[in-house]
């Protein structure tokens, strides 16, 4: 790479499907892409107009480096073709915006975190919640002030088997929330061994 590049940006805009595709035949004509030629007509401009100093007015961001973060963390992603429509049919699942759904991917990857879609996480809630409710109930099959009859050894033992596993499925699931509470709030997510 050309230090030119390495120290390039991006200049966006948007406009219709039929300006870009005039556009890209445009640049075609003249053997160039249509990134090229939108640089070469941003030069030819630039140098029309003379010199321009950068507090007249334009934009300035205090934060150039690649390093840095920008104002509004804000960045634009070109994905491959078909990518858009599968990430929108999985985000449609899980009840998000496509955006959103993109935003939680990267926050999981870039911060090793296993943070869950809100509405997935309120599933979780509910669930966890059930669980307790279902676990106080199996409780009081298992204490002897609340039976009349004398319960089988047999049973016994099987209700008292079934509140455990309730209360450790209950614990994973109070995990996973309080997991999942901590990547969002700090960043710090499960950390692999």
């Amino acid at each position: 790479m050309t230090k030119t590049s390495l120290s390039s940006r991006v200049i966006a805009t948007r406009v219709p499907p039929e300006t870009r595709a005039r556009f890209a035949a445009l640049a075609a004509r003249h053997h160039l892409s249509a990134s090229t030629l939108l640089a070469k007509m941003v030069d030819e401009v630039l140098k029309t107009n003379g010199e321009i100093s950068l507090g007249s007015g334009a934009q300035q961001f205090p934060h150039e480096s690649e390093s840095d973060v920008g104002m509004a963390d804000r960045i634009t992603l070109r994905l491959r073709r078909g990518d858009r429509a599968l990430a929108a049919g999985r985000a449609r699942s899980r009840g998000m915006k496509a955006c959103s759904y993109l935003a939680l991917l990267i926050h999981n990857h870039v911060r090793d975190a296993a943070v869950l879609p809100p509405n997935e996480m309120d599933q979780i809630k509910v669930t966890n919640a059930q669980l307790a409710a279902l676990g106080r109930q199996f409780r009081t099959f298992g204490m002897p002030n609340t039976q009349a009859v004398q319960v089988a050894p047999d049973l016994g033992e099987a209700i008292a088997m079934v509140r455990r596993e309730i209360e450790v499925a209950r614990e994973a699931t109070a995990a996973i929330v309080r997991r999942n509470l901590i990547s969002w709030e700090t960043g710090e997510g499960n950390r692999r061994a």
